[in-house]
């Protein structure tokens, strides 16, 4: 009798903490079964199933991925694995591709502190800086108390933003988001359908601050900001005591730039700068208002927008006032040079 020579497969035996390929089986509760042959059957369970669920929700049965070998012979003779380095390193390059490709992704926010936000994405930390926020979510509080704006970054917990990437690096866990470049892809759409600069637009005052007038314009509605400099040519000590929230004004539109619109209303008005020239004449005297003063000298109104600059130190003796210079009255003034580039008036008395 020929008894036949059976044929065996030689199998490499991989070393603990190196990788091998496989296909999903199933997911049952929390534990993921890989089939691994010829080498048998692989387990991804408890703390290294928790690490990785992320990665793991996302999977389906027939799908081909690799393990990390955490143990070749389990209690039950199986191959205990892990997808936590390899679940990690999928992750970290699929949001390189983000960043490549400018894509929006969607993060959870974990936790909070003053610069911002922290954020989860596939169990892969980052950072929502503050500056990033969009204006809707930008938390505005007069006087920059820091323990209010806090207090309004920790309502972010545990909602979902989308964003997109700023800034990667796998080597250093670096992973900033930026929520702003979502609106300004949005905004740059809208933008170009229907806006150009020079646009003169009914805006609505949104909110006011210290530095200027936030509105929104156009339908939908597009959200921009007109500087404090850019509202009147004259001073204006108080803003919130001229305009208020839903207060309608007419603005043109001054740049474009990333998604972020920059608006004047006093490009609108007459420019008391224009003549300057024909008005007012070197060696002449004006009557002017103090405005302010200071240990270098005094700011000077000649008329609302035109200002001039009073230095003590350029005094001769004999121009010296004789007594101190108080603030709101009117005093005769001498024109001692003349800037019209840039919007500067020297004076004596």
């Amino acid at each position: 009798m020929v008894i036949p020579r059976l044929k065996y497969q030689k199998i490499n035996i991989p070393a603990i903490g190196s990788s091998i390929d496989g296909t999903v089986l199933s997911k049952e509760g929390k534990t993921l079964y890989v089939d691994v042959s010829p080498l048998g059957l692989a387990v991804v369970r408890g703390i290294e199933f928790i690490t990785a669920k992320n990665y793991i929700k996302n999977l389906n049965i027939g799908d081909k991925i690799s393990v990390m070998i955490v143990d070749l012979d389990n209690e039950d003779g199986l191959i205990e694995a892990s997808l936590k380095e390899i679940s990690a390193n999928q992750i970290w390059y699929t949001l390189a591709n983000a960043k490549k490709n400018s894509d929006t992704i969607t993060i959870k926010i974990r936790e909070v502190n003053r610069g911002g936000l922290i954020a989860d994405y596939m169990g892969i930390k980052g950072f929502l800086p503050v500056s990033q926020l969009n204006p809707e979510h930008y938390p505005l509080v007069d006087g920059g108390d820091k323990e209010e704006i806090l207090a309004r970054l920790r309502s972010f917990v545990n909602t979902e933003i989308p964003v997109k990437i700023l800034d990667l690096d796998k080597e250093s866990a670096k992973l900033i988001f930026s929520e702003r470049e979502v609106l300004n892809e949005e905004h740059k759409q809208k933008l170009a359908a229907q806006y150009q600069i020079g646009d003169i637009v009914d805006a609505e005052i949104t909110k006011v601050v210290d530095f200027g007038l936030f509105v929104k314009f156009g339908e939908p509605a597009i959200d921009g900001l007109i500087h404090i400099s850019e509202v009147d040519y004259k001073l204006i000590p108080d803003l919130k005591a001229v305009y208020k929230e839903s207060d309608i004004v007419k603005a043109k539109i001054e740049s474009i730039t990333n998604g972020r619109i920059a608006l004047s209303i006093k490009s609108l008005k007459p420019d008391p700068w224009k003549d300057i020239t024909d008005i007012y004449k070197l060696g002449k005297k004006y009557e002017g208002t103090i405005l302010k003063t200071g240990t270098l000298g005094v700011l000077v109104e000649l008329e609302p927008g035109v200002y001039g600059f009073l230095k003590f130190s350029d005094l001769r003796e004999e121009e010296a006032p004789k007594g101190p210079l108080e603030v709101g009255k009117s005093y005769q003034f001498t024109i001692k040079s003349l800037d019209t580039e840039n919007r500067r008036i020297t004076l004596g008395m």
